[in-house]
């Protein structure tokens, strides 16, 4: 077990490096949350065809952002998009084991993830400074 997580935290270390070597910017990054999160391909999803819109769109617009942001970089969005792929060779399960076992209890995150998109920013903002104070 001790040698499947850390070859897990290899591929997820050598991701984050090659993400910081592409130089991706905060925006890159939450257009890329969007993109990963919105997958029509999850197992167990009712409504896939939504789904796909929300994720196309936000392709549209980190293609937009870099564009204009990086109008030299004629490959930049090839780049970052080349790098998602290593996101499926990684266990969801062990991922979610290292970032939030400690945090949500026996909690799957798939069962909060509709709970935090539908919460208001305001109420997470409380929920933080609340948790943290």
């Amino acid at each position: 077990r001790v040698k499947v997580v850390m070859e897990h935290i290899w591929k997820l270390q050598e991701f984050c490096n090659s993400m910081g070597r592409l130089g991706t910017d905060g925006f890159e990054y939450a257009y890329l949350k969007a993109i990963v999160l919105f997958s029509p391909d999850h197992p167990g999803l009712n409504n896939t065809s939504q789904i796909a819109k929300f994720q196309d769109k936000a392709q549209m617009e980190l293609q937009d952002y870099v564009q204009t942001t990086y109008p030299e970089d004629n490959y930049r969005l090839a780049r970052i998009l080349l790098r998602l792929p290593a996101l499926r060779l990684m266990n969801s399960s062990i991922t979610e084991e290292l970032f939030f076992t400690g945090l949500i209890g026996n909690v799957q995150i798939d069962s909060i993830i509709p709970y935090i998109l539908r919460m208001e920013t305001a109420e997470y903002n409380s929920q933080i400074i609340g948790t943290s104070a």
